[in-house]
């Protein structure tokens, strides 16, 4: 398994040596899972996170964003839950200490990480599945929950397209990524990845923008020097 992040924390993104956000921060975490045609198991699993401000909304000047990215993609030699195993430390630590935890559908992804470990319990997992039903109640300790696809107001939304549209972003590689080079699919899981947090931010009203928002610039900025890197059988990404 391969992990490509632009952040120095090697295990929890809570950490006090928090790059590239300088100190430590409230966050708002974002989860966003692809799956292999074949095998029920993760090609790729991604967290993206914003930091946010407990007293202001943050104003985005159209082209420069910091954020947070840890990407974790699949080879042939991975244990069918290796994957599973270090997403589910990331939604430990994500549920306790972020101030929001975002996904969009992310209900099936669970049901789904649930049947692969189902020899092996995953509390993260286990517990994301229960409570992601019941989003609306906040429990003590622990990160709300939001779901793009739902709680955006009715009626739902699936198609990740149009809620972006709805929130003034402009995607051009949403599609969850699929049967392309380790680079495209880098790019496209980060991409819908932070495009999830930003709708996310929008209607929950920690960031704000007036124009247009032009997701793939974003990522092209934060991640160019990381997707450079990913060439087909090139050296291991891990810990960047």
């Amino acid at each position: 398994m391969r992990s490509t992040t632009n952040l120095a924390w090697p295990v929890t993104p809570f950490g006090a040596g928090q790059r590239p956000f300088g100190k430590a921060r409230p966050m708002m975490a974002t989860v966003a899972l692809g799956w292999t045609l074949h095998a029920l198991r993760p090609a790729w699993a991604c967290m993206v996170y914003l930091a946010t401000n407990s007293t202001q909304v943050l104003v985005l000047d159209g082209q420069h964003l910091n954020f947070g990215f840890e990407l974790l993609t699949s080879d042939d030699t991975d244990q069918p839950t290796e994957m599973a195993e270090r997403l589910d430390d990331l939604l430990v630590a994500c549920r306790r200490r972020a101030r929001i935890l975002i996904g969009h559908e992310l209900a099936p992804d669970l049901d789904r990480l649930s049947m692969l470990t189902a020899q092996r319990r995953l509390p993260g997992v286990d517990i994301l599945r229960q409570e992601w039903t019941d989003r609306a109640t906040k429990g003590r300790g622990r990160a709300r929950m939001f779901d793009t696809a739902y709680d955006l107001g009715p009626p739902a939304v699936a198609d990740l397209r149009a809620v972006c549209e709805y929130a003034t972003l402009q995607v051009a590689v949403i599609a969850d990524p699929g049967g392309g080079t380790s680079v495209e699919t880098a790019r496209q899981a980060i991409t819908r990845t932070l495009a999830i947090a930003l709708v996310a931010a929008r209607a929950t009203g920690k960031y704000h923008w007036t124009a247009p928002l032009d997701v793939d610039q974003l990522v092209t900025d934060a991640a160019w020097d990381h997707l450079a890197q990913l060439v087909e059988g090139g050296p291991d990404n891990t810990a960047l």
